[in-house]
């Protein structure tokens, strides 16, 4: 192993250590490489054979992935991929493949209301509505400059049905009490799935303090989509972090704390790198029922990340 790598936090480096034993060095290898860029088709304005050609013509080198269905690795750097047209008027959008499963497990469906919590700068908002064109999609932000790049990227990618509000999302369950089928709780996070050596902003903020900064948004958010969710309805909770107390341990302090409202669902994502969520961590033990959750293992094209779907079976 290089010795940049020690660049990174060593409290963070230990407590990786201690997640992943098993796969340690191999993701250590994953924070000294930029990860490939990696795009997905934009259905409100192509469609696969017509993007394919027009890949083709722009000379945009790609691999199509056979999951998820419409997602794409190219060897093109990025700043040339955003040079040609289909980049330009929106048929595509960059975006990791980790970032585009939540949406995924989600599954948005036409007619449905689901609502994305925290939905700058509009990646996953704009794959929600590419994959269901007819859902009545809600996008909630609370930073000034961010919702404008939200507001930016849902014009780029034709996504005009889409209602927004600059606004806090704990005050969700006050504005929209039990309205929404879906909720999709992408949660700010300390984004250790994104660490890379060479970058120091991509790691120089971290410290545990900030880990609890973060748990304790996190909590907020999601007691607030608890009440904005409708009976039997669905929230998918992620973060591109590893840290046991951002994922597994907020997810069982909120089946705790809705006992018998909550129930964790099972996930099916058909990837090499993809293992169950942790039922402990240190000296404390978790509902079993968090090893249905799911950790994505970085690669050289997808970071680390973590999901969780759940439903809420009552009132």
């Amino acid at each position: 192993m290089r010795e940049i790598i020690y660049k990174l936090p060593s409290e963070f480096l230990s407590k990786l250590e201690k997640i992943y034993p098993q796969n340690y060095q191999q993701i250590l290898n994953t924070f000294l490489e930029k990860k490939l860029t990696t795009f997905r088709i934009n259905y409100l304005k192509t469609n696969l054979v017509d993007l394919r050609k027009k890949l083709l013509e722009e000379r945009i080198s790609f691999k199509e992935l056979s999951y998820p269905i419409g997602a794409f690795i190219s060897n093109t750097p990025l700043r040339q991929l955003q040079q040609r047209s289909v980049y330009i008027d929106g048929l595509i959008y960059v975006q990791n493949i980790s970032s585009m499963l939540p949406v995924i497990v989600l599954e948005p469906q036409n007619g449905e209301k689901i609502l994305d919590l925290c939905a700058a700068p509009g990646t996953k908002t704009t794959q929600i509505v590419s994959l269901a064109k007819e859902a009545t999609v809600t996008a909630i932000e609370k930073d000034r400059i961010r919702y404008y790049k939200l507001l930016t990227n849902l014009k780029i990618q034709g996504a005009n049905s889409v209602r927004t509000f600059l606004l806090d999302g704990i005050w969700v369950r006050k504005k929209f009490p039990e309205y929404f089928d879906k909720i999709l709780l992408d949660a700010p996070c300390t984004a250790e799935g994104r660490f890379y050596v060479n970058d120091p902003h991509t790691f120089k903020y971290w410290k545990e303090r900030k880990v609890k900064e973060m748990v304790h948004k996190q909590k907020k958010l999601l007691y607030a989509a608890f009440f904005a969710l409708k009976e039997k309805g669905i929230l998918v909770y992620s973060t591109c972090t590893f840290s046991p107390q951002e994922n597994e341990e907020v997810i069982d302090w909120f089946i705790n704390k809705f006992k018998d409202k909550l129930e964790i669902m099972p996930i099916q994502i058909p990837l090499k790198n993809v293992v169950c969520g942790l039922t402990s961590w240190q000296d404390k033990k978790f509902s079993q029922s968090l090893n249905l959750c799911k950790r994505i293992l970085p690669n050289e094209y997808m970071e680390g990340f973590f999901i969780a779907k759940l439903k809420k079976t009552s009132l």
